[in-house]
């Protein structure tokens, strides 16, 4: 099998060592050949800097570099442009000052390259000059990947935040003076800014984000996955399989699909996965938080701390196309322009007639890592979150305990957070309190017959729980036998622990719980009280 290019952002580097690359060339072929100026937005680790690095590739001539590319197939002409890569991720930006110095040296940098000289008493004359003269030979490309850095790393600090914009408005404000030396320029980042020049000054630019012919250039379509990753889609069946569990390559798809599909960015139907979880998917062989565990960004756990008695509907909300991509005001930042930007709400449908897009959380992945930001910074009462008092609780098999303190800590929250919560809302909330209190719980484990809400191994025990919102204890403890989610944990010299719960929309909480104690055969051996 090809190997998996995790983390990697070289097309170089992953076509020559013949790694798994997902073909976008076609859509960099689209954009060079029918525009010029184009802006994208999309959340982090989704492929931007690949995309960008594709594009820098292709301007530069290196045809034989794509030989196994659908654009090699073309009539592109392949004609090479001098190419200036800017990636703010890698500049200074905790001041204005630090940021001009990062810029000017980026550009000394990019002119040594080419062998020429450039002079000038700031980051814009140096761009101007150094454009110029590359433009002698040829028309200069500009690339530039996450240009908003300067601003959502600094949102703590509004003052400078706002000098980083404005000196953003004055840098990109030189592109527009530089056109006719320019053959094509592709500016990528998280949030759109409007105040930034480079959505005024340079207003030829083109905002292809929700554009739905453009909906697939970053991310797996399903049959980008299936084709791309049918090896290891087999190989991971077989191992589970191997294991007893008899999971089905089909199964696997859909395991996958509910974790990290979902993302969809225009009113087309086009929906992609997350590249980066896909990928450490494939490589680790199960389901977890890959994208979230590369970090939160920390501005919008800042923001969501400032929002806290506003939180939007976490399972849905409405919203026009300019508030989802606009904003104007770094002081007062829009939630859901927020939310939407940085990939954690996603288009769920379109209304033609109100031209309003409905909102919601993408998949699995991401409902949980939202929820695991709410109780990791909204709740506030330490000792749900101690974890050596509960592993002893779950060792004896004290559910009670468990749940008198998963209450308090749904109690803890504020009404808003609940506002027109579904079951797997709830669902996430509690999978991020486990996490909180010291265990590792898995979330929609598949199974041949279905999917166990959550599967909580122990030392000594299996727990395997059914969650319900406005239902029964009694339901969901009859699904779980229905179902024999228990099934393929037989056998494996644990006991095993069967719990169904009901959360009451009403009360915004657990209403009831019961559970059994099965052998490691899977007798029952008793009930489990609620005391």
């Amino acid at each position: 099998m090809k190997n998996l290019p995790i983390g990697i952002q070289s097309i170089r580097e992953i076509l020559e060592e013949d790694q798994v690359y997902i073909d976008k060339t076609l859509f960099a072929k689209e954009l060079i050949t029918t525009g010029k100026h184009y802006f994208i937005s999309r959340p982090r680790r989704f492929g931007k800097s690949l995309f960008l690095n594709t594009l820098g590739e292709i301007f530069k001539g290196n045809k034989a570099l794509f030989k196994k590319c659908q654009i090699y197939q073309t009539d592109y002409q392949w004609e090479k442009h001098p190419v200036l890569y800017f990636d703010f991720s890698r500049i200074l930006t905790t001041s204005t000052e630090r940021l001009e110095i990062g810029l000017q040296e980026a550009l000394e940098d990019l002119a040594e390259v080419y062998g020429v000289s450039i002079t000038g008493s700031s980051s814009q004359s140096q761009l101007v000059r150094l454009v110029t003269k590359l433009a002698k030979k040829n028309r200069v490309v500009v690339l530039v990947d996450e240009y908003d850095r300067p601003i959502i790393k600094n949102l703590k600090s509004p003052k400078v935040a706002e000098q980083n914009r404005d000196f953003l408005k004055d840098f990109f404000g030189a592109l527009k003076s530089l056109d006719a030396h320019l053959k094509f320029t592709c500016i990528t980042g998280i949030s759109k800014f409007s105040q930034v020049s480079l959505f005024s000054a340079l207003n030829n630019l083109n905002d292809i984000t929700m554009e739905p012919k453009y909906a697939g250039i970053m991310g797996y379509t399903e049959q980008e996955l299936r084709q791309a990753f049918k090896e290891y889609i087999e190989k991971i069946a077989y191992e589970r399989s191997q294991e007893g569990r008899e999971i089905s390559e089909e199964r696997i798809i859909d395991e996958v699909r509910s974790w990290y599909n979902g993302y969809r960015f225009s009113r087309g139907e086009t929906c992609v996965y997350n590249p980066f979880s896909t990928l450490n998917f494939m490589s680790k062989r199960e389901p977890a938080g890959y994208w979230y565990s590369t970090g939160t960004p920390s501005f919008l756990t800042d923001q969501l701390k400032n929002h806290s008695q506003s939180i939007v509907s976490l399972d849905g909300t409405t919203a026009r196309g300019d508030e989802l991509m606009d904003i104007s005001s770094i002081e007062r930042i829009s939630l859901k322009a927020l939310m939407y930007q940085t990939g954690y709400f996603t288009i769920q449908d379109y209304n033609p007639l109100s031209k309003r897009y409905h909102l919601g959380f993408p998949n699995e992945e991401v409902r949980t890592a939202f929820m695991d930001s709410l109780v990791s910074h909204f709740t506030d009462n330490t000792d749900v979150r101690s974890s050596e008092r509960f592993v002893k609780a779950l060792e004896s098999y004290q559910l009670g305990i468990l749940f008198e303190h998963i209450k308090v800590g749904f109690s803890s929250f504020a009404y808003q957070v609940f506002a027109g919560a579904k079951e797997r809302t709830y669902q996430a909330m509690l999978l991020s309190m486990l996490y909180g209190m010291g265990f590792d719980p898995l979330s929609e484990r598949a199974t041949n017959t279905g999917r166990i809400d959550l599967l909580l191994e122990m030392p000594k025990a299996t727990y395997i729980l059914e969650m319900k919102l406005d239902g029964s204890a009694d339901e969901a403890m009859k699904q779980i036998h229905q179902k024999e989610y228990y099934k393929p944990y037989i056998g494996k010299g644990k006991k095993l622990i069967l719990i169904g719960a009901n959360f009451s929309s009403e009360a915004r909480n657990v209403s009831e719980w019961k559970g059994e104690l099965l052998s490691e055969s899977g007798e029952l051996v008793r009930e489990l009280s609620k005391e």
